[in-house]
């Protein structure tokens, strides 16, 4: 019987059009809830950069019970953090160095606040996409800060460059123009591990909602993996079922066809 639900946020809850819950979304976590499954938050994003419909939840549903926030490295409840996993010192170092030396643009994730070292046409495509919009800062300030993600802004074929030199991290994405690197210690199904953990589920109990390729390992993980219909085709193929898109009632759908409401 599943008892929790882990969901992304872009793509799979808000729409990349209009980046609002679609109302059909709003039935589905408004179900589930009535039914007792727990509802969490698997995302990339970091707290400060998640809408107010995820905050504070929406007219008949009190917000979720739960966050995997930045891509695993930082798990909160309403009682606080219950997993913290910055990346290393070292290649928090290596990485500065690197964008530095002019090799690649990265946008900077602290706990508390996120700035790009420097805007791009590729960082305002991101931007937009989001639906958020990045101050700029000084990639030094990294080396004072414990840092739980970047976002360095190079095509899959460049990503070696990072993997090759910093031995505590590994990288995920979800589009083509940057790559999420996270520790090793962390990812969507860590936070999922250890959110599960916190809350006295297992992983048969749990259902997972994703769309990129940073969701694969999560929908790979979990009891049931369900990849929205706008969903790339990799992330298709690891998925245990296919729903219809996001803009299309897919997280309603999904939640029909697996009998949850």
């Amino acid at each position: 019987m599943i008892k929790a639900a882990f969901f992304d946020i872009d793509g799979t809850l808000l729409s990349f059009e209009t980046h609002r819950l679609p109302e059909s979304t709003k039935r589905a976590l408004i179900a589930l809830r009535a039914d007792g499954i727990k509802c969490f938050i698997a995302s990339g994003r970091p707290k400060y950069q998640f809408p107010p419909c995820i905050v504070n939840g929406f007219d008949g549903f009190d917000g979720f019970d739960g966050f995997v926030s930045l891509t695993g490295s930082v798990c909160f409840d309403a009682g606080g953090i219950y997993y913290d996993c910055p990346i290393s010192d070292d290649d928090v170092k290596t990485i500065v160095g690197q964008v530095e030396a002019g090799r690649y643009e990265a946008l900077v994730l602290e706990a508390d606040r996120a700035y790009i070292t420097r805007h791009t046409d590729a960082v305002r495509e991101i931007e937009g996409a989001a639906g958020l919009t990045y101050d700029e800062g000084d990639i030094h300030e990294a080396l004072d800060a414990r840092i739980y993600q970047f976002c360095a802004f190079v095509p899959p074929e460049r990503e070696h460059e990072i993997t090759d030199v910093c031995t505590s991290v590994f990288t995920t994405r979800w589009n083509d123009l940057f790559c999420d690197v996270v520790p090793k210690a962390s990812s969507k199904p860590a936070g999922v591990r250890e959110t599960l953990r916190h809350c006295g589920l297992s992983v048969d109990e749990a259902i997972a909602f994703g769309d990129g390729g940073n969701d694969e390992t999560m929908l790979e993980y979990c009891g049931i993996g369900v990849a929205m219909g706008n969903a790339k085709l990799g992330t298709k193929a690891v998925a245990d079922y296919v729903t219809t898109s996001v803009d299309d009632d897919g997280v309603y759908n999904a939640c029909k066809h697996f009998g949850l409401i």
